[in-house]
C-alpha cells in the first residue's frame, strides 16, 4: 500500500500544477492515509503493530516524512489531527 497507492497519490498531489485539482488530489491522499490510522487504531499502541516500533513502521516513516515537510513547503498541507490524530501522534513518536 505504501509503495503502489500512497506514494502516488502523495507524489501526485505534490506535483499538481493545476490548483483546481488539488483538493481532489488531496482527498484521494488523505484516503491512501486512512489505512494507517485505521492500522494505528486496530493495533491500540503508539506503533503500526503496537507497543513496539517494528520495520513496518521503519518502512513507512520516510514517505510521512516526505508528506509532512514537501507539502507542508509547495502546498501549504499539513496532515489534519481532526483526520488522523493517531497518525499525527505516530509521526511525534517515531521522531
Amino acid at each position: 500500500h505504501c509503495d503502489n497507492v500512497f506514494s502516488k497519490t502523495q507524489f501526485t498531489f505534490l506535483m499538481n500544477k493545476d490548483d483546481s485539482k488539488d483538493e481532489e488530489l488531496c482527498n484521494e491522499m488523505e484516503e491512501a492515509l486512512q489505512m494507517y490510522e485505521n492500522a494505528l487504531v486496530e493495533s491500540k499502541g503508539p506503533y503500526l503493530l503496537g507497543e513496539d516500533f517494528t520495520i513496518a513502521d521503519l518502512h513507512l516513516l520516510p514517505f510521512i516524512q516526505r508528506l509532512v515537510i514537501t507539502l507542508k513547503h509547495w502546498k501549504t498541507y499539513e496532515l489534519p489531527t481532526e483526520k488522523f490524530p493517531k497518525l499525527v501522534k505516530w509521526v511525534q513518536s517515531c521522531l
